[in-house]
């Protein structure tokens, strides 16, 4: 499946328009303010333009955990994840991040002109939804590995088959890989220590080189 952007085979003056149709807004957050927390109903799609954030998961009891990094052109809101009365869902900016917001309605709701390409952003839409959905299966399958290292190799081989290189570099800091992994970080932290010293893989910061091939 090729990758898609919200506005994926729009002209660019069509989405200027679009931007005024939708009421959109634009915001710009820093390093760890909230760029929005979900609630229970479909209200609004977030674009990134800029920066980097993650999505994060927190429990009745009060665990937090990684869902998903969020980089420019990525799309975030109640549309792709809808909590329950259980969890709580908010993304936080990592860096200086500029985002795009636009309401739900907006979105489903055919303007009066029916621009083909209002028709082709709720095409983009579906594929992306259809993309997070795969990547949340291929998140499930590696938290379901039965033992810390073989979900840190499942994610890392995954990583090198996405990147097409055996030499990747790791989209977020080794605590949030650990919050990602649902694994302790010190446990982590020996089993990418072992597996270096096995010749499995070689780390420098978080560059790591994945020198053989392991069943997981």
């Amino acid at each position: 499946m090729t990758s898609n952007t919200l506005f994926t085979d729009i002209l660019p003056e069509e989405q200027e328009r679009m931007r005024v149709c939708f009421k959109a807004r634009e915001a710009v957050f820093q390093n760890g303010e909230t760029v929005m927390e979900y609630s229970n109903i479909m209200k609004k799609i977030g674009l990134i333009l800029y920066g980097r954030a993650v999505l994060y998961c927190c429990d009745e009891e009060g665990n937090e955990y990684v869902i998903d990094e969020l980089k420019k052109d990525a799309v975030f809101g109640e549309p792709f994840l809808l909590p329950t009365d259980f969890q709580h869902y908010y993304v936080k900016a990592e860096e200086e991040t500029r985002v795009m917001f636009i309401d739900y309605e907006h979105v489903i709701k055919r303007c009066e002109n029916a621009c083909w390409h209002h028709s082709q952003l709720v095409s983009n839409l579906f594929q992306m939804t259809a993309l997070q959905s795969r990547q949340q299966m291929e998140r499930i399958y590696v938290l379901s590995r039965s033992t810390t290292r073989k979900k840190i190799l499942a994610y890392l081989n995954h990583l090198s088959a996405e990147m097409h290189n055996q030499k990747i570099h790791l989209p977020m800091s080794y605590t949030a890989l650990a919050q990602y992994l649902c694994v302790d970080r010190s446990a982590m932290t020996r089993e990418l220590k072992n597996l270096e010293e096995e010749g499995v893989l070689k780390k420098e910061g978080r560059k790591i080189s994945l020198m053989e091939r392991e069943n997981f």
